[in-house]
């Protein structure tokens, strides 16, 4: 099954990357992205992933970018336990993420941030970007309950400047994910 993907007008000259060769590569063709708009297909969500200008640097213009609260877009993490577990948190990006106060909800002594390097190689994409839908391994998924009273919701898809948009109980279908509460 093949995906279709609603590209955003980019303003200020675009949201692409050089490939080698000198060549411009959307967003959009990188394989984390492409990955999450195949399992959005394959999933029957709602949502496209959409390419967000190169000039939205931070959740603030994103949220103006897309004319929605910063409380309905989502940030993604990485963490480990100490007996080196890892997971997958999903929170709100109104709120940071406290992870004394998500350890003791998951009954977990400490847990830790994972490195630059362990996301990307357990992602595919840099820190802050990870979609949700394009693990290289299957990671226990926890969904902040603070996005579920927004009617869509944005989630990373894979880069800086890609996003799908989704609905919480549709979230936690396409994960698998448990809902928390995080904040």
């Amino acid at each position: 099954m093949r995906w279709t993907l609603r590209q955003e007008p980019v303003e200020g000259g675009g949201s692409s990357t050089a490939a080698p060769g000198g060549h411009s590569t959307s967003v959009l063709q990188l394989p984390p992205v492409e990955c999450t708009a195949e399992a959005l297909v394959d999933l029957d969500a709602v949502g496209t992933v959409v390419q967000v200008p190169a000039t939205v640097r931070d959740v603030g213009g994103l949220a103006r970018h897309l004319q929605v609260a910063v409380a309905a877009i989502a940030a993604t993490a990485v963490l480990r336990t100490r007996e080196d577990r890892h997971l997958f948190v999903i929170s709100s990006a109104a709120h940071p993420l406290f992870l004394p106060s998500l350890a003791a909800v998951l009954c977990e002594p400490e847990l830790f941030r994972d490195e630059a390097a362990d996301v990307l190689r357990r992602t595919g994409s840099v820190l802050g970007s990870a979609s949700p839908l394009s693990l290289s391994e299957p990671l226990p998924t926890y969904v902040d309950v603070a996005l579920a009273p927004h009617q869509d919701i944005w989630v990373p898809a894979g880069h800086p400047h890609a996003v799908f948009r989704t609905r919480y109980d549709e979230l936690l279908r396409l994960t698998g994910g448990h809902p928390v509460e995080l904040g």
